[in-house]
């Protein structure tokens, strides 16, 4: 399963808003005049009386070499967030198991060996053809994403349900902690035309119950 950053995304929009807010301080400054109430900054702030030409030819000194650097600016973030919207998998560190009282640690588990277990078990379910299992959290809140193909000729809603249950399942057992999501996505292998279907998130209430 593959994610898209969204705090990034936010940090992007915020960015975004700044720089528009700026820039409309410095055209309300002249319907507001700010330029006569602020004589300090009235080298760089337009008057009631500016229009596009004066404007240019009053501080063209600093807005063209300011416009053109904010062109390329836009233009290599613009690029830089399209190329961030590819969706990548979600980083993943090592589960480290401690105590109850979180105090000594009693060791480490790499996701990859829980994801190919995982992988493995849920294949073995009746209808499943293919699986795979991404971990990401930690030991006490693991999240689960999974992507399960199923034959055309079983049964959608209990393979899936059963893949489900196999999941939150498993990790309570390995963990000692129910999952704190499970995601499922289901592709149905169909000779004629492939198809897949989302199935809902199931949080950990759900996974306990």
């Amino acid at each position: 399963m593959r994610t898209v950053s969204g705090s990034r995304n936010r940090l992007i929009l915020v960015l975004s808003a700044l720089v528009a807010l700026a820039a409309a301080f410095w055209l309300a400054a002249a319907p507001f005049g700010l330029a006569d109430r602020w004589p300090g900054a009235e080298a760089v702030l337009p008057h009631g009386d500016s229009t596009p030409a004066t404007l240019l030819t009053a501080h063209g000194s600093w807005v063209l070499p300011v416009a053109v650097v904010l062109t390329v600016l836009a233009v290599v973030a613009g690029l830089w967030l399209l190329l961030a919207q590819i969706p990548s998998r979600p980083a993943t560190a090592p589960l480290r198991f401690s105590d109850e009282e979180s105090r000594a640690a009693l060791g480490t588990l790499e996701p990859a060996v829980l994801q190919r277990a995982l992988s493995e078990h849920v294949e073995e379910i009746s209808g499943v053809l293919d699986a795979s299992v991404q971990l990401s959290g930690s030991t006490t809140s693991p999240w689960v994403q999974a992507s399960v193909t199923i034959a055309e000729d079983a049964e959608t809603g209990w393979a899936a349900q059963s893949v489900r249950e196999l999941l939150a399942e498993d990790v309570r057992t390995v963990l000692g902690t129910p999952a704190r999501q499970v995601d499922l996505l289901i592709r149905l292998r169909s000779s004629a035309a492939p198809s897949k279907a989302v199935v809902g998130s199931r949080d950990r209430g759900a996974a306990t119950a």
